[in-house]
């Protein structure tokens, strides 16, 4: 199949979180499994600076906006002959220091900015005459394309014909804008109603996607289920139920190129499941690199995370004390609201000996927690998918994590007694659970070593590589959204 993938971010090239990682496993796994794929996304200045080979197409497109039109030249570049990237450019818009906004907010023009990415990828399909079986777009930034291809490009026949797949990475963020934003689209007033795109009397662009795509996907099986509710669907519980028979849960896959303890150039030294001596080196360098006074057989809980609630730093800060009293060592890296960095600072003050923190975010170092520590806390209010424990799984360290939507789905409550099991869960949303499951952990980890170990390595032989899983469900996906596609226009 010819797959057009549409994202706001995407690896090598331009990257503010997982879903950057994401889109290029998923392209490079269907490109494995035999597919040509191309991906689009805008021509950032990170883009820029990628130090990739990029070159112009000689094709500068001009996009309606309103009243003016505005140009959006177009750049590609080729990873594998079946791998090819487009970019839509425009540096009034795309040639600033963040992708979507700075440390103190999003970009006031964010609407005007991914109107105009999702109109020029459905005018650059019909002017470089690109030729594709299915588009996969993702995210709010992308919800319009699906709009556009079945409204005002409906009459062009490659269009017409082109099935949408959607996929909705997390619905907390849905791209809500001013009603007074419709213009800049094109699109007729009569769209901005609770069937289409209105939503409170907001313009929502994921609302878009979620309409007119013709099938919808989510990153787990238990987040599909749990947007179904007012606790996750963040108001959009109704539409996800009305269109519940064309959305479905694709468990994201690892990246086991990035992610392999045998060969990662991140860690100081490198191990697998036959030979575990790698691992205590990388623990004593976390140790070391932190300046922490902490035995090597001392349990050490890491964490990299965003220090915003969702993720469930509240709960951690809240334990902080308790973990200190059970003599264990403590290693965090993360960014977000400034009350939390000044909390875990006081915090890393008060208990330096035996608590590491990094305010700010390192690949390198990130992938240094996890294999350099024993244990790792994701205790997320909601999880989508979550990729960090599965890392672990290949890194042999020991997740600890609420059960909510992908952490619910791939962790499984160990049993020591027989050895079943992944990892240590919680179901309430309290510290006093957080603490127990970390106690439970700890017992496992300090009375039953050898359990321990066989848990290490029953966990570093699970596959959840792209080509296994999500890749090939994609695939399957993509050809019932083309029969559907089929049905609606008679063929």
């Amino acid at each position: 199949m010819r797959i057009l993938m549409v994202t706001p971010e995407a690896n090598p090239f331009a990257r503010s979180g997982g879903l950057a990682e994401v889109i290029y496993a998923l392209a490079w796994s269907l490109v494995k499994l035999g597919h040509q794929v191309s991906v689009v996304l805008p021509f950032y200045r990170q883009v820029q600076e990628s130090g990739r080979p990029i070159t112009s197409t000689g094709q500068t497109l001009n996009i309606p906006m309103s009243w003016k039109t505005v140009p959006a030249e177009i750049f590609t570049s080729q990873i594998d002959p079946n791998l090819n990237f487009y970019f839509i450019g425009q540096d009034a818009l795309y040639n600033r220091e963040g992708l979507y906004g700075t440390a103190y907010g999003d970009f006031d023009d964010n609407a005007e900015r991914f109107i105009f990415f999702s109109r020029a990828v459905v005018e650059m399909i019909d002017a470089l005459k690109l030729e594709f079986d299915c588009c996969h777009a993702h995210e709010w930034q992308t919800g319009l394309v699906p709009v556009y291809f079945r409204t005002l490009y409906s009459d062009r026949l490659p269009i017409q014909r082109l099935p949408v797949v959607y996929t909705v990475h997390n619905v907390g963020y849905q791209g809500l804008f001013s009603s007074y934003d419709l213009p800049l689209t094109g699109l007729g007033w009569e769209l901005l109603s609770p069937k289409a795109l209105e939503f409170y009397g907001k313009l929502n662009f994921m609302k878009g996607g979620l309409v007119f795509a013709d099938l919808l996907t989510t990153v787990s099986t238990k987040y599909r289920e749990e947007i179904l509710t007012p606790e996750y669907g963040f108001g959009l519980e109704g539409l996800f139920r009305e269109r519940a028979q064309e959305l479905y849960g694709v468990l994201e896959g690892v990246d086991y190129v990035r992610w392999e303890p045998s060969r990662d150039a991140c860690l100081p030294a490198t191990y697998d499941r036959d030979n575990l001596a790698g691992k205590k080196t990388c623990k004593l360098e976390l140790l070391k690199r932190f300046g922490l006074s902490l035995a090597p057989d001392q349990p050490l809980i890491g964490m990299t995370t965003r220090f915003f609630e969702r993720k469930g730093i509240d709960l951690v800060e809240n334990i902080l004390d308790d973990l200190m009293r059970l003599d264990v060592g403590f290693i965090i890296q993360g960014t977000g609201e400034e009350r939390h960095h000044y909390l875990l600072q006081e915090l890393s003050t008060r208990y330096h000996e035996r608590m590491g923190l990094m305010i700010g975010f390192s690949e390198e170092l990130a992938h240094q927690i996890i294999a350099g520590s024993d244990i790792f806390l994701m205790p997320s209010r909601y999880e989508p998918c979550g990729l960090d424990q599965m890392y672990c799984f290949r890194y042999g360290t020991i997740p600890v994590v609420r059960a909510t939507g992908g952490l619910d789905e791939t962790v499984q409550e160990f049993d020591p007694a027989t050895g079943a099991g992944t990892g240590f869960k919680f179901s309430g949303y309290t510290p006093a659970e957080l603490l127990g499951a970390v106690q439970r952990a700890l017992a496992v980890y300090r009375q039953q070593p050898q359990v321990w170990e066989a848990l290490m390595k029953s966990n570093m032989a699970l596959d959840y590589s792209w080509t296994k899983t999500a890749g090939p469900k994609y695939v399957e996906l993509y050809r019932l959204a083309a029969e559907k596609r089929q049905r609606l226009l008679g063929g």
